[in-house]
């Protein structure tokens, strides 16, 4: 049985579905059918509920209950779950999302925690891949362009951060050292009609003792200076707090977060000194969003919204070992080169919005907003000088010209955004919208999109979409500064980059199954790149490709979720593919739940071969792997609430690598090579 999705467009979401679907639903049942698409509404893709099969565009949701069982940790594993999403690492620890095989970092994906931006345009990236999924009830992610109804960075895909709602404590262990714990603590008052809540967590992970033979250095003949070969120092720590209370129609988020990552792969290919411990690499955040929802009538709504985000990076690490020198042609640094770079960004935003059903079959709605962009202090510093290279005997502060950027970069914003949600036939739906960004340092951008599900019967769904996409440079991009100081005519980005997809997807549900296929294309212009004179926008791209879903139930015991995705990716400049990118990415997911206290899963995870830049002396593409993992979970009956679970990731002992840029480590970066061990307990509060 299938079910309209106007009849869900005002339907709550149970607080707990996995919970009424263990009450004794069985699958296939028309009450288990319902509640599986009633745990799938979201708002991500319309702004409006709807569940996930029945809106324009291509997302998946992630469930709470099915990430813990598979014993997943953290968001950025959990994405990995997703059809054509990889994640990946960069040299200095920091994860980055590939969507489709479009792999240029964090930066061209639009964010939200608890529909809040994480984005900033100091660097365009967010901080959220380390939350711990034992604070998030879902992860709802879009899968393709969303700037029309998204603005910025909502370029190569969306992701929707829901923190759960449920209080309780978990503590976690694990190999390498790590340790997490987390809380979630609500207090409601109805009568007052008041709720708040407090979510905390957070991790600390000695890493992994991966080893590298060589790295930079070695290319260049100084491999008697190198630190290689040698172990990668890939510790980190993570904290995460939030603060949500909710007064009748007037909510506030409060939000910190801090990641501190130790030098792991270094700066330039050069593997850093594990003597030298207290190089890191430090990123903290703080938020606040105030918002006041309002109806002056029956048929119209809206809210009014404001935000504020501070985020500093500070970054110190040792870039060369003692006795190696900046290039062949500069002094010999007795006591190596370190660094250290600081850079305070801010942003400020007000935002409108107003819905309107008064039109039959319609429903309208006007987005405003106005959004402010700035470097509050930006400075680097190096115990050497910055033009002759010459070794100095301490620390020395550049700013000014020498700053990693200028340092009074900023931009202003103003955005006007309309659509419309048109039930043209009861069995046919059409999203019209368009986007108009007006930026002070850049030129203007214009996003239009059409999207259409058609509900062929219950059972046959046929969705399409054309939308045009964008992506600002960020501050640090249009205003970066280079060393040694270049010519004034260093090349800098001066328009947003540009893609047009086209999409087209077929769902079947059935009482016991769902499948879906999605094809895709999109082409990309003015693709901003890093060239050797500078930033600039001169690059053009495309992408084409293929994913198919199933999940199937079994019986009452099994459920069978799997995934298969296909990527085909060209660079238009150096007629290859995307560097980086995977062809193939696959995932079966198997979950036993026989009668009694015990559940049993497995998961087996492959990503195939990735390709390697034409200019790349490695001329073969970096080898695929598979990634099995095996988890058992145990609910106490005698202490409601208490849960157990243990399990192994890499049962195969699979030499997991990631790839690294040409001329640095030349067998790239290994991530993983052999299985490891996790425990983890938890309670769920009355």
């Amino acid at each position: 049985m299938g079910m309209p999705g106007n009849a869900l467009a005002d339907v709550a979401t149970p607080a707990d579905p996995s919970s009424l679907s263990q009450a004794g639903s069985a699958p296939g049942s028309l009450e288990s059918e319902i509640l599986d698409v009633l745990a799938d509404a979201t708002e991500i893709a319309t702004k409006s509920r709807l569940n996930a099969d029945y809106v324009p565009g291509i997302v998946t949701i992630l469930r709470r209950e099915e990430m813990l069982a598979l014993g997943v940790r953290t968001v950025a594993e959990a994405l990995t779950l997703v059809p054509g999403v990889d994640v990946g690492r960069r040299a200095k620890g920091t994860f980055s999302a590939s969507i489709r095989g479009l792999d240029h970092g964090t930066t061209e994906i639009k964010v939200l925690i608890d529909s809040v931006p994480q984005n900033i345009g100091g660097a365009g990236s967010a901080s959220f891949f380390e939350l711990p999924i034992t604070q998030v009830e879902r992860i709802e992610v879009i899968r393709g362009p969303g700037s029309a109804l998204y603005g910025e960075f909502a370029f190569a895909g969306l992701i929707n951060i829901v923190t759960s709602k449920r209080p309780g404590l978990h503590l976690r262990y694990g190999a390498n050292d790590t340790r997490e714990v987390g809380a979630i603590y609500r207090f409601d008052a109805p009568e007052r009609d008041l709720s708040v809540r407090l979510n905390l967590a957070g991790w600390d992970s000695r890493g992994t003792n991966q080893w590298v033979e060589s790295d930079a250095l070695h290319r260049i003949g100084l491999a008697a200076v190198s630190k290689a070969p040698g172990r990668v120092d890939s510790g980190e720590y993570y904290r995460f707090g939030q603060l949500k209370v909710e007064f009748g129609d007037a909510s506030l988020i409060a939000q910190v977060q801090s990641n501190r990552k130790n030098p792991f792969f270094g700066i330039d290919g050069v593997l850093p000194d594990l003597s030298a411990s207290d190089y890191s690499s430090n990123v903290d955040e703080w938020l606040i969003q105030g918002r006041v929802d309002f109806a002056p009538g029956t048929d119209l709504a809206g809210a009014v919204i404001l935000h504020w985000h501070q985020r500093e990076t500070h970054m110190d690490l040792r870039i060369l070992p003692p006795g190696a020198s900046v290039s062949l042609r500069s002094p010999v640094l007795p006591d190596g080169l370190n660094a250290e770079r600081y850079i305070a960004s801010m942003r400020a935003q007000a935002e409108t919005f107003l819905e309107w059903t008064g039109w039959e079959h319609h429903r309208w709605r006007l987005e405003l907003s106005l959004a402010v962009d700035k470097i509050d202090d930006a400075w680097r510093a190096y115990n050497a000088d910055i033009l002759t290279f010459e070794q100095l005997p301490e620390m020395y502060r550049y700013g000014a010209e020498f700053a990693p950027l200028e340092p009074d970069a900023r931009r202003t914003i103003a955005s006007l955004a309309i659509q419309d949600q048109w039930s043209l036939h009861p069995r046919l739906d059409l999203i019209l919208g368009a986007r108009y960004d007006h930026y002070t340092d850049l030129s203007d951008s214009f996003s239009p999109r059409l999207a259409g599900v058609w509900r062929l019967n219950d059972q046959h769904l046929i969705k399409a979409q054309v939308a045009g996409a964008f992506f600002p440079p960020s501050l640090l991009q249009r205003y970066h500064i280079r060393l040694p100081p270049p010519p004034e005519e260093q090349e800098r980005p001066e328009d947003p980059q540009r893609a047009q997809t086209t999409e087209l997807g077929y769902i079947f549900r059935g009482p016991d199954m769902v499948a879906r296929l999605t094809l895709y294309h999109s082409r990309l212009f003015d693709v901003i790149l890093v060239a050797p004179d500078g930033i600039d926008n001169r690059g053009e791209e495309s992408l084409q490709g293929v994913e198919l879903e199933w999940e199937k139930e079994f019986g009452h015991a099994f459920r069978l979720v799997t995934n298969l995705s296909y990527a085909d990716t060209l660079n238009k400049e150096t007629d290859g593919p995307i560097p980086g990118a995977a062809k193939w990415l696959g995932n079966l997911s198997l979950f036993y739940h026989p009668r009694g206290n015990w559940a049993f899963t497995g998961r087996w995870r492959y990503v195939g071969e990735r390709a390697r830049d034409p200019l790349d002396a490695r001329t073969e593409p970096l080898r695929g792997y598979n990634d099995l993992s095996l988890a058992l979970s145990w609910f106490s009956p005698s202490v409601k609430g208490l849960t157990l679970r243990a399990g192994v990731t890499n049962l195969l002992n699979e030499s997991i690598v990631l790839p690294a840029p040409m001329d640095t480590y030349e067998n790239d970066y290994p991530l993983a090579d052999s299985r490891a061990l996790w425990a983890q307990i938890s309670y769920a509060l009355p």
